[in-house]
């Protein structure tokens, strides 16, 4: 299966200048990038769904008190 996606000139032409120094195919570039940028996505939407299962697990504070513990360590840092 072959799929076709249209870079604007400016970075197709980027992408061409770093294949030539990477001795990378601008095809094998370009898929190992989106697979990379795929696989951090998916990760962060994992993150977000158990932070999100965390907090209606109750096992989430109050933002005033992150606040206050935020406060805390940044005031234990100046003072060491």
């Amino acid at each position: 299966m072959s799929n076709t996606i249209t870079l604007p000139q400016s970075v197709f032409k980027r992408l061409e200048k770093i294949s030539a120094t990477t001795r990378c195919t601008p095809e094998a570039f370009a898929k190992q990038a989106i697979t990379e940028r795929i696989k951090y996505e998916e990760w962060a939407l994992e993150q977000i769904d158990a932070g999100l299962a965390e907090l209606k697990a109750g096992k989430g504070i109050p933002h005033d008190e992150f606040l206050k513990r935020i406060g805390a360590v940044k005031h234990a840092k100046k003072a060491a």
